[in-house]
C-alpha cells in the first residue's frame, strides 16, 4: 500500500473538489460558542468537542472520542495508524475560543460567521478551529482519495488552551499511552504575513498577577472627602506606571537577571526579515499619531519574541454606568507578563509582587497573588524536519518560509515536547496579522487557509520520508 507522488496529487485534488465542504464543516463549528474562560457556559465547550469529534469521524479518522478529566474542558482524541515503521504525527489544535469581547464593535455576530472579501468573519474562525480543520481537511483528502496516509498521525484537539491548559500535567497522567509520536505539529500560530508562511521555533511564557489597592472601608462623597483622602484608583494607576522605565523597559528589580541574550544565529534570522512600520501600525490598528513603544535598542521582532513585556488585561473599580460623585473603597488590575528563555515565571511573577507592595503611596492597603504561569518554549528550528517542513509550506504557499519568534504563548509545547524527548515541533498556522485573533472581528483569510491544507498534505508525505531515531 505504498504512496506515491499520485497519491499527493489525488489528494490536493479532493482538496480542491471539496474544499466548499470543508469550509460549511468549520462554518458549523464556528457557531459553537466554545469559551473556556470562567463565566461561560462549560455545556458549550463540551458541544464544541463533540461537533469536533463529529468532523473527525466524517473525515474517516479512527478512535475518536472525547477525553474525559473531572471538572476540566473536553480534549478530541483520533488517529489513524496503518502504516508499520513509518513515523507518526501527533497534530495539535485546540477547539476553545476566547470571550466574544464587545458585541457592539463586532461587524457581523461573533458567533455567527459571515465571510466577507474573502475572509470568513467570527471568533475562532482562525484561533484555533480553522487550524484544526486545515489537518482534519489534508487527513481527509488523503484517506477519500487513496484510502491511506503515506504515515501515521493522532490528533488532539485541547478544551482550555485559551485558560491557559492549566489541567495539561492532570490529563498527561491520564493519558499519556496515547501521546506516543515522532514530530509533533501545531496549528495554532501565525504565518508572517498574509500569503507568507512562517514557521515559529520560539514562543514567549505569560505570568498573570492580580494586585488590589484598597484605601477605604466603604465609599465616601467625593466632593465631602476629595483632596485629603487617596482615590485607590489613582494610588493603582501610579503603582502600574511605575512599572517601566523612560527607555520603556520594565522596572522590576532582578527581572533582567535571567533574561537569555539571543545567539547571534537568532539575530541573523531577525534581521533578514523585511520590516514596514506603517504597515504594522495598519495592521495592529493603532490610532493616527501613536508611536511604537518598547526597550529602546530593539527592534520590533526582537521586543516582540525576545524581551519581557506587561500589559494591563483588566482593571475594576466602579463601572461607567451607575457612577456617581465618590472616592471608592478599592481598585484591582490584572497584569499579564510576558516571560522569555531562561526566565522562571513564577520568580517573575514574585519579583512583580514584591516591586508592587514594596512601597505604596500613602501606605495604602496593596495585596497581590500569583494567579498562573505558562513556560516560554524555544528550539533549534534545524534538521530534517524543519527542511521537510519548509519545503511543504513552499509547495503549499509557493513563497519561502520565513522562521519567526512569536510574542504569545502555548502552554501544551514545551510539556509534549518533553514527554517525547525532544521530538521536532513544527508550528505552523494559519493566521494573520490582519485576522485579529483575540479581538473583536476576528477573521480567517480562506485563501491562506487553502494553502496551509495543500501545505500539510505536503508535510505528511515530506515527514514519512526522514528518518526517526527509535530507543
Amino acid at each position: 500500500m505504498a504512496l506515491t507522488n499520485g497519491s499527493v496529487k489525488a489528494a490536493l485534488d479532493h482538496l480542491e473538489k471539496r474544499f466548499d465542504d470543508f469550509k460549511g464543516v468549520l462554518i458549523a463549528l464556528s457557531r459553537v460558542p466554545s469559551v473556556s474562560a470562567e463565566g461561560f457556559p462549560p455545556s458549550e465547550v463540551r458541544r464544541s468537542a463533540e461537533a469536533v469529534a463529529e468532523a473527525m469521524r466524517g473525515a474517516r479518522i479512527e478512535n475518536v472520542g472525547v477525553l474525559e478529566i473531572p471538572g476540566v474542558h473536553p480534549y478530541v482524541y483520533g488517529d489513524w495508524l496503518h502504516r508499520p515503521g513509518a513515523p507518526t504525527i501527533l497534530l495539535y489544535g485546540h477547539h476553545d475560543v476566547q470571550p466574544p469581547g464587545r458585541p457592539e464593535k463586532w461587524v457581523s455576530p461573533a458567533f455567527e460567521p459571515t465571510e466577507r472579501k474573502g475572509r470568513l468573519y467570527g471568533r475562532g474562525t482562525a484561533d484555533d478551529k480553522a487550524g484544526v480543520m486545515a489537518h482534519v481537511a489534508a487527513v481527509a483528502s488523503y484517506l477519500q482519495s487513496s484510502g491511506a496516509l503515506p504515515c501515521n498521525v493522532k490528533f488532539l484537539i485541547e478544551g482550555e488552551e485559551e485558560i491557559g491548559s492549566e489541567n495539561l500535567g492532570k490529563f498527561l497522567e491520564k493519558y499519556q499511552d496515547k501521546m506516543s509520536a515522532d514530530f509533533i505539529v501545531l496549528s495554532d500560530t501565525a504565518n508572517f504575513d498574509t500569503g507568507v508562511p512562517a514557521l515559529t521555533y520560539q514562543l514567549r511564557g505569560i505570568c498573570q498577577v492580580d494586585v488590589e489597592v484598597q484605601c477605604l472601608d466603604h465609599p465616601l462623597h467625593s466632593g465631602m472627602w476629595g483632596g485629603p483622602v487617596p482615590d485607590p484608583v489613582q494610588v493603582l494607576s501610579k503603582l502600574i506606571a511605575d512599572l517601566q522605565n523612560k527607555d520603556g523597559s520594565l522596572d522590576v528589580p532582578g527581572l533582567y537577571k535571567d533574561v537569555a541574550k539571543p545567539s547571534q544565529k537568532q539575530l541573523k534570522r531577525i534581521r533578514k526579515l523585511p520590516f514596514d512600520e506603517k504597515k504594522f501600525k495598519k495592521e495592529a490598528g493603532l490610532v493616527d499619531g501613536l508611536r511604537l513603544a518598547g526597550e529602546k535598542g530593539y527592534s520590533v521582532y526582537e521586543k516582540l519574541w525576545t524581551r519581557p513585556s506587561l500589559t494591563v488585561i483588566a482593571m475594576e473599580s466602579h463601572p461607567i454606568q451607575g457612577s456617581s460623585n465618590q472616592i471608592v473603597d478599592s481598585a484591582r488590575a490584572r497584569l499579564s507578563l510576558r516571560t522569555v528563555p531562561n526566565m522562571d515565571g513564577r520568580k517573575a511573577g514574585w519579583l512583580l509582587i514584591k516591586k508592587l507592595t514594596g512601597s505604596a503611596p500613602h501606605g495604602a492597603r496593596v495585596t497581590a497573588r500569583l494567579n498562573g504561569t505558562t513556560p516560554w518554549w524555544t528550539t533549534d528550528p534545524e534538521g530534517p524536519a524543519f527542511e521537510a517542513a519548509r519545503r511543504a509550506l513552499k509547495a503549499g504557499f509557493g513563497k519561502e518560509t520565513a522562521m519567526i519568534g512569536a510574542g504569545g504563548s502555548i502552554g501544551f509545547v514545551q510539556p509534549f515536547a518533553d514527554l517525547l524527548g525532544g521530538a521536532p515541533c513544527l508550528l505552523m498556522g494559519v493566521e494573520d496579522p490582519p485576522c485579529n485573533a483575540h479581538s473583536e472581528n476576528e477573521s480567517l483569510h480562506l485563501g491562506d487557509w487553502r494553502k496551509c491544507m495543500r501545505s500539510a498534505i505536503h508535510l505528511y508525505d515530506e515527514l514519512s520520508r526522514v528518518e526517526v531515531k527509535r530507543g
